[in-house]
């Protein structure tokens, strides 16, 4: 392909210094490429004609479809190139993240980069994070837990402790024993991380009682209605805290955790790092600060 390139190059621009300056290579190389095509086809391409150079007629034969091949690989290089930075963001991220911090700051990245189109798949921790499924995923992890990802790209973009809460016509003013009361199934949460929450809180996973609303979505909406004690994000159930619909259960629970950002390693397409620095951005502020 460099023979190729360097003798395309100097039949189209007759010489062996203007190709050089367009390749960015030294007259010498170039010759030295044109000498080695000519002696794999052999036959010779160009010949001296005053002080410069002329094409043979074997030379004159080859150019031109050299010419086309390189032309049609340049044009579909230049529909990829296009192609890529006009396709969006595909993201995969969890439920809460999105209701909690995407969707409500959206339109200022929309503001910011108007057409780049971003598509949320809320599956969550549930699915694997798999280069090439997604170009973004967002994931909680536990303290440590971000090591499963060490061959990716991460950042940690919010600091949030799992914490326990509850409707105040379930727990009051939050001073109450969670195992006498209903616990919400966390759908969205490793089944491991949710039994140590319940043993930190002081409860047995095996005794309380679980109510299951058989999707992440309703988890929330049961928790504001008093069906049961839930687990959860500090930063999720952030909003509901201050509003006082949702009261912090007065017990020992506040397992440290993070939100992760995790992309293949490697440069990444416009649209993507631009997501990828909006989000960066906006979840700077967020991580939890406790009130001392």
């Amino acid at each position: 392909m460099t023979t190729l390139r360097a003798f395309e190059a100097t039949a189209r621009l007759q010489g062996y210094s203007t190709a050089a300056r367009a390749l960015n290579v030294t007259p010498a190389a170039i010759a030295q490429q044109v000498r080695k095509l000519e002696a794999e086809v052999g036959v010779p391409l160009v010949r001296r004609e005053g002080r410069g150079l002329a094409l043979t007629e074997a030379g004159r034969h080859l150019a031109q479809p050299l010419r086309e091949a390189f032309g049609l690989m340049a044009s579909g290089v230049e529909d990829v190139r296009q192609r890529e930075a006009a396709r969006g963001v595909r993201v995969s991220t969890t439920e809460f993240f999105v209701d909690a911090v995407a969707l409500p700051n959206l339109r200022d990245f929309w503001d910011r980069h108007p057409g780049i189109e971003v598509a949320f798949s809320p599956e969550g921790n549930r699915i694997p994070v798999e280069e090439g499924a997604f170009d973004v995923f967002v994931r909680a992890a536990r303290m440590g837990g971000e090591r499963v990802w060490q061959n990716l790209d991460i950042v940690r973009l919010i600091d949030t402790p799992v914490i326990l809460c509850g409707a105040p016509s379930l727990v009051g003013d939050g001073h109450v024993d969670p195992s006498s009361l209903p616990w919400l199934k966390e759908n969205g949460m490793p089944v491991e991380i949710f039994e140590q929450a319940v043993r930190v809180a002081g409860s047995d996973p095996d005794a309380i009682r679980i109510v299951d609303t058989g999707s992440g979505h309703f988890e929330i909406e049961a928790a504001l209605m008093g069906y049961g004690l839930t687990v959860s994000s500090e930063l999720v159930v952030r909003k509901y805290l201050e509003e006082g619909t949702l009261v912090r259960v007065g017990c020992p629970l506040e397992m440290p955790g993070s939100y992760w950002l995790i992309t293949a390693r490697g440069p990444k397409r416009g649209n993507v790092q631009r997501f990828c620095d909006w989000l960066v951005e906006i979840c700077g502020p967020l991580s939890y600060r406790p009130v001392t």
